[in-house]
Order: C-alpha cells, then sequence, then structure tokens
C-alpha cells in the first residue's frame, strides 16, 4: 500500500483567509442553531468501525462530539440524518459565503496547491491501476475550479457531477454532466469506473450508506479517490476541541486510520494507497498557540514551536506525512472483484 510524501511550500493564509474562516464559522455557528437547533437527532454507533462503545469528548455550536472506544474516530451523536444535512446546506448562509466570496478569494491559490496535484493523483492513479476506464462520477465537488478541471480530463469519456449545491445549469459545462441531485438519489444507469468523493464523508450522515452507494456505483476493480480530516492527525491531536477547522455539521465525523480501514474493508473495498500528505500540521498548532499563549499543549511542541528552526518544524512535517500523522488523509481504493 503507498503512502505519499509531498515536498511543497504554502501556507493556511494562501488557501484560508484568517478573517474570511472567521465570517465562515460565525456564519456556520448561527445557521446550526437556526436550521439544525430544532431538527430531529439521533443516536448512532461510530460511523467508521460501527462500534457501540463511545464516551463524550465535547460540544461545539450545541452538538456533541463522541470519541469511539474502538477506533478513536471522532463523531458527532446525536445527529441529523442526511436528508436534514441536504436541506441544511441548501439554505446555509455560511455556503452561500463560502462559495461566493471565501472560494473565489482563494481561487488561484487553490487551483495551484489543491486542485492541480488532486487530478494529477487521480489521472496518473488511473493510468496505473484502471488505463481503460472510462466513466468517473464525482460527488459534491466544493468549487466550480473543479469542474472545469474535470472537464479537461480527457482521458474520460464521460463525465458525471453529482451535485444538488451549485448554482450550475447543464448547459454551462458542455463536457461534463451535471445532476443536481443528492448522491442517494442518482439511478446508475451505467457503472462507473471512477468515483471522487472530497471531503464528502466528513459531512455525511450514514457513512455506511456512502460507501454501498460508492461501492455499487462502481464497476469491479473501479477506483474511489476519497480524501478526509483525520482525527489522529497530529494538529488535531494537540488541539482537539480547541481546533478551528474542527466544527458541525461540515467535520460532522473526523476519523481515524484504524476506523476508516475497518470501514473500507466492510464494504468491500481494497487500500491502494493511504497517504497524510498534509503540510498545515506545525503551522495550524503555531497559529493556535499564538492566538491563545496560555493554550495546553504537550511540552515537546511547546518546544518545537517556540524554539525549533524552520528547518526543523519543516523536517517534523515530513515525518508526520510519511508515518501517516498528517490530518489530511488522501486515499485511493479499489472495488474488490
Amino acid at each position: 500500500m503507498k503512502n505519499i510524501v509531498i515536498s511543497d511550500e504554502y501556507n493556511q493564509v494562501d488557501l484560508k483567509p484568517s478573517e474570511l474562516v472567521k465570517r465562515y464559522i460565525a456564519l456556520t455557528q448561527e445557521d446550526v442553531r437556526y436550521l439544525l437547533a430544532s431538527a430531529k437527532l439521533s443516536l448512532c454507533n461510530c460511523p467508521a468501525c460501527g462500534a457501540k462503545e463511545r464516551k463524550t469528548s465535547f460540544v461545539k455550536f450545541s452538538l456533541t462530539y463522541q470519541e469511539c472506544g474502538q477506533c478513536h474516530t471522532l463523531y458527532v451523536s446525536p445527529r441529523p440524518d442526511d436528508k436534514t444535512l441536504n436541506d441544511y446546506y441548501l439554505k446555509s448562509a455560511a455556503r452561500t459565503f463560502w462559495r461566493d466570496e471565501l472560494s473565489k478569494a482563494t481561487d488561484r491559490k487553490r487551483k495551484e496547491k489543491i486542485i492541480k496535484p488532486r487530478f494529477q493523483w487521480i489521472l496518473e492513479s488511473t493510468g496505473e491501476y484502471f488505463k481503460t476506464a472510462q466513466t468517473w462520477v464525482d460527488v459534491n465537488t466544493g468549487q466550480y475550479s473543479y469542474i472545469d478541471a474535470m472537464a479537461d480530463a480527457n482521458i474520460f469519456a464521460n463525465k458525471i457531477i453529482l451535485n444538488p449545491y451549485l448554482k450550475i445549469q447543464q448547459g454551462d459545462y458542455q463536457r461534463v454532466t451535471i445532476i443536481q441531485k443528492p448522491w442517494w438519489e442518482y439511478s446508475v444507469q451505467n457503472k462507473a469506473d471512477v468515483i471522487s468523493l472530497f471531503e464528502v464523508a466528513d459531512h455525511t450522515s450514514d457513512v455506511g450508506g456512502l460507501m454501498k452507494f460508492a461501492n455499487h456505483v462502481l464497476t469491479d476493480g473501479g477506483l474511489c479517490f476519497l480524501t478526509t480530516i483525520l482525527s489522529s492527525g497530529f494538529d488535531l491531536q494537540v488541539l482537539w476541541d480547541q481546533a478551528d477547522n474542527l466544527y458541525p455539521p461540515d467535520r460532522l465525523n473526523c476519523f481515524s486510520i484504524k476506523g476508516l480501514k475497518s470501514l473500507f474493508e466492510k464494504h468491500g473495498f481494497e487500500c491502494l494507497e493511504f497517504s497524510t500528505p498534509g503540510i498545515l500540521d506545525v503551522e495550524i498548532v503555531a497559529k493556535a498557540m499564538q492566538a491563545n499563549p496560555a493554550l495546553d499543549v504537550p511540552r515537546f511542541v511547546r518546544d518545537l514551536i517556540e524554539n525549533g528552526d524552520e528547518e526543523a518544524k519543516r523536517s517534523f512535517q515530513e515525518f508526520l506525512q510519511s508515518a501517516c500523522m498528517s490530518s489530511y488523509g488522501r486515499i485511493l481504493l479499489r472495488k474488490k472483484f
């Protein structure tokens, strides 16, 4: 199984300008209060390994995060179902702000640092593992630039986007089929060779249902490209409830590696690559410490952040990648024959 290490340089502000992110989080908190507070919430077992054992970890935006007693995945329970979440995202002022302001402000850097490498990963891996792939289905692509990149992926004859949230019309993109429905309403006419789930599992209530869907959509040997946030990652392990990037419903689930491997095995996938090529863990912790000097962090971490030189911090971030201990997970799955 592959584990890719990436050497690159950019900072958190390039992708998430602090003032815009603060505005987005504030809007999300308001949206949760008005759109989810009165919704029906249901208790659930661990969305990764299915274990019943859990302990309450912390509360954010009035929703409770539990930690799985078996795999240590962090997840919200009780939680809304996916139809409620779909309604939330359709009405959310925060998502409108993300789409119309935050993503546009960072579009150039995201194209360079996220979209281009991600599509290179898809094209190269498909060429290696499924040379005859013709059909690619993407679920809930978050930015318009992704659609442009998908349209240019000429190795695929058929490109389909399932997304009820983007403000697009079929005629806007001649080389991509746009289906403005949630994934559970998609009627599979022909099997796909590739499916991509970028940060989709993070805000899905029925994660098992999502993986069943991916398995059903794919032909035997088909590839599933998936990215997600990891509770086992360095910055989240250090910051935990103080992590600014951990909040519902965008992070309804924060998986552990152990939990994800159990989930994939349960739903008929083999793992071809499991990488954590994040490069911002150390910077995220440093910014949190700067914002709150009294933040309780391990002495080793404080010494690294306050006394380590840039080479030490860079080397430590590369170690996190090589040891699969960064909080950004990049995963390639293959449907078992």
